[in-house]
């Protein structure tokens, strides 16, 4: 994607965060800019130049009043989408998207659901401090998820001759038979399992960089502070260096020029899109 049209997707996902940000203070609810986006915002002060999509996280209780209150409060023209709303949607994830817009990402491009600009909204569910059991909880995430991208339709990259892939292909026949809606809700009990009991580490659930990476310490995002992103403040972790050096290693320092490149593969990006929602 060239820098201009990036600039152009950049301008709408900032309008919709700026939607976000605006209904969570209106109703007091904390959120926090994650990923790439706080790495924009420390080292850029807004977008990374080559970064193509907008991440916030919430603690699941602020997700949850997010989600409900997000439904009659988002002005018209955005559509919040989850796997609930949409059954073609298979991520554990809230999208906020852009009505008359359309961005395709190659590995969802037969998926069945709303096609438009978008910013992820993630949840943070408590996983076991015990390293074993955070181990046996990943993979059980792991088998989920998978299943359900497969069932959705999403390009699932996974070596079926690995030992990972054959466990995955033997397993799923013993799910084969059950139903999305059933998947979908047995991923959030295993999930949410460790909620009511709060431990010392966090996962930013369905986070691209894996679960392993994406656990962190809670107490990075238990408090929030402020930064500048774009001339907007926005509200990061408290922790926000902590989490990024976790992710990042040396964040402060931009990849080589060839290591900047739009991650999500996208193959179609239009504005003007005549709807049917």
């Amino acid at each position: 994607m060239d820098r201009l049209l990036l600039a152009k997707v950049h301008k709408v996902q900032l309008e919709i965060a700026n939607e976000v940000k605006r209904i969570c203070d209106k109703y007091h609810i904390t959120y926090f800019l994650i990923a790439g986006t706080l790495l924009g915002a420390v080292r850029h002060k807004g977008f990374i130049p080559w970064d193509d999509d907008l991440d916030i996280g919430m603690l699941r209780k602020d997700y949850i009043r997010f989600l409900k209150i997000a439904r009659k409060e988002l002005k018209d023209y955005y559509f919040l989408e989850t796997w609930k709303v949409s059954p073609g949607y298979g991520m554990p994830f809230a999208k906020i998207r852009k009505n008359g817009t359309k961005y395709i990402e190659r590995n969802s491009k037969n998926v069945n659901c709303h096609p438009g600009i978008y910013i992820d909204i993630f949840p943070f569910d408590h996983v076991p401090n015990s390293k074993l059991l955070r181990l046996i909880h990943e993979y059980q995430l792991k088998f989920y998820q998978y299943v359900i991208l497969e069932l959705c339709n999403y390009k699932v990259s996974l070596n079926s001759k690995s030992i990972k892939g054959f466990i995955y292909n033997l397993l799923k026949q013993r799910v084969k038979g059950f139903h999305i809606k059933y998947l979908k809700k047995k991923y959030e009990m295993i999930s949410k399992k460790y909620n009511k009991k709060p431990t010392e580490f966090v996962l930013a659930v369905g986070g691209s960089y894996g679960y392993k990476k994406e656990t962190i310490k809670f107490s990075w995002v238990s408090q929030t502070d402020e930064l500048d992103f774009e001339g907007h403040s926005f509200k990061v972790p408290k922790g926000y260096k902590e989490y990024l050096a976790c992710l990042y290693g040396d964040f402060m320092t931009p990849p080589p020029t060839n290591q900047r490149y739009n991650r999500h593969d996208i193959i179609e990006v239009n504005f003007f899109v005549n709807l049917s929602r």
